[in-house]
């Protein structure tokens, strides 16, 4: 699939969806609408059903979203269910620079503990580091790079000064995306709303109370920043 017709609509298995729903997506994670994220989920199709390799990142995407705001099994299970996608993805794309970024994030988010910290944070960090190899001009390999080395420990790559460093070059990648660049064009918002959460605990208040309120310029009903980050910083 070229990059055009991508552009024109997500195929999806036998259906097409509608032009709108990055947008609707979009507007679902901002809002952190879990029941918005699971009907756009549903609009996928029967996840073993899905072979399009753009359908298949979407679900990926989707599963982790939603994931990302639930717990338990229900967490557990969404993870799995990115992963088997993506993984299913990279067997007709080995060297899909998207489809490994999102995989290491995929993979951080099982993390539960030192012993899978070992095994799944060797896998996270070995598809990040690919992808930023295939890609060192994608912004959403950027970011998701930087994000990893927030949550990970010094002696496993990590910290704030390295996150620092990987969000700003993530930043200066998506001021020079296109626009009207098609589907997966995810991350802006989150890059400078991560950015602020490095910043804080150096100390450089100033500096995170900016990167919030360029988030929230870029979207303003985003509810993590407006609600949570903001609000913490005082």
């Amino acid at each position: 699939m070229t990059l055009l017709i991508l552009a024109a609509s997500l195929i999806l298995g036998p259906s097409l969806v509608p032009m709108d729903y990055p947008a609707r997506l979009e507007r679902a994670v901002a809002s952190a609408d879990a029941d918005a994220l699971r009907d756009l989920r549903g609009e996928l199709g029967r996840p073993r059903e899905i072979r399009e390799p753009a359908a298949l990142y979407t679900l990926a995407y989707v599963d982790w979203r939603l994931a990302g705001l639930l717990d338990g099994k229900q967490r557990k299970q969404l993870a799995l269910e990115a992963q088997e996608a993506l993984e299913r993805l990279l067997e007709h794309r080995p060297g899909d620079a998207e489809a490994l970024a999102l995989l290491g994030s995929v993979y951080g988010m099982r993390i539960t503990g030192w012993l899978s910290g070992m095994s799944l944070g060797r896998k996270a960090e070995a598809a990040l580091r690919e992808a930023a190899d295939r890609a060192p001009d994608n912004p959403r390999v950027a970011l998701q790079h930087g994000v990893s080395a927030f949550f990970s420990p010094r002696a496993f790559g990590g910290g704030l000064d390295r996150a620092e460093t990987r969000l700003r070059h993530a930043l200066d990648l998506f001021a020079r995306e296109p626009g009207d660049r098609p589907w997966p064009d995810w991350g802006h918002v989150e890059a400078w709303a991560c950015l602020g959460q490095v910043l804080a605990p150096k100390g450089d208040v100033p500096g995170a109370r900016a990167a919030y309120t360029r988030a929230l310029e870029l979207e303003p009903d985003h509810l993590w920043v407006r609600d949570v980050l903001l609000p913490e910083l005082d």
